[in-house]
């Protein structure tokens, strides 16, 4: 009798784990269907268990498996350090992605990626200049590799009052323009350049148009200097 009892409680809580209340909830045994109720629970509880199981064992796996793969930046971080030991100041995140050289390094790390195999940056892409604000000056170049197929950024932060950066254009020697321009526009000196002058603006202009605290001047021997584009039209 005990195994009929048994056998019929298994078969209803099998039935009620898929969906079926109504294979305990229609017991007309009292007795036995609050055991068949007791038994369901049960095995929910169980099987509940072996859920959390099975998600711990996949959060340990995914915890053990290797390391997404890094960037070009972080790479190239990584052998700038192994090169010029103490030059990297930083590495940023993918959203701006870059690497923050100290001005110091840059005549001797210059070279090196230019030059080293696993680096190889035979293209200047281009050098911008910016304003950062709070006397802080920017020159940032742009590189690629032809042969490698890969490319970086780096940065050279310098304070206004002093805003000297090694000339490379004596390695890229598209960077003699580039670097002229920013000194044209920025103001900033790249020492050991050759032929440092003006590019866009007379030699004889004041002032460095692309920083923050630049004023138009009011004429230019004796020509009057529009404030806005619309008065020139």
């Amino acid at each position: 009798m005990t195994d009929d009892r048994d056998k019929l409680i298994s078969e209803v809580v099998e039935k009620a784990l898929q969906g079926d209340m109504d294979a305990i909830n229609n017991i007309e045994d009292r007795v036995i269907r609050s055991k068949a109720k007791a038994a369901l629970h049960k095995a929910k509880k169980a099987a509940k268990a072996v859920e959390s199981s099975a998600s711990d064992a996949n959060e340990d796996k995914t915890e053990t498996s290797p390391k997404a793969e890094q960037t070009i930046h972080q790479k190239m971080a990584i052998l700038i350090e192994e090169k010029e030991s103490g030059s990297v100041i930083s590495q940023e995140g993918e959203e701006e992605a870059c690497i923050y050289i100290k001005p110091e390094s840059w005549e001797s790390l210059a070279p090196i990626l230019r030059n080293d195999d696993a680096m190889d940056f035979d293209s200047l892409q281009c050098i911008t200049g910016m304003d950062m604000g709070e006397g802080i000056l920017e020159s940032r170049y742009n590189f690629h590799s032809m042969k490698l197929r890969h490319a970086i950024e780096i940065r050279i932060a310098v304070p206004m009052e002093k805003p000297d950066i090694y000339s490379i254009e004596q390695i890229w020697r598209i960077g003699d323009w580039f670097e002229r321009e920013v000194y044209d526009m920025y103001g900033i000196i790249f020492t050991g350049h050759r032929n440092l002058k003006r590019m866009l603006l007379p030699d004889d202009w004041e002032g460095w148009p692309l920083r923050k605290d630049y004023e138009t001047p009011q004429s230019y021997h004796g020509i009057a200097v529009p404030k806005v584009k619309e008065e020139w039209e």
